[in-house]
């Protein structure tokens, strides 16, 4: 995270991280804890 956050690029360093099931996994964690899923 803080490589990313210091990046000069951060699109391009964010579009190849999220080719990492790991990091993708992580941001969706974080995802649902700042919104998460309406209930029905």
């Amino acid at each position: 995270m803080l490589t990313l956050d210091q990046a000069q690029d951060k699109s391009s360093l964010l579009r190849k991280l999220m080719q990492e099931p790991l990091f993708v996994e992580f941001a969706d964690c974080c995802l649902g804890i700042v919104e998460p899923p309406e209930k029905e």
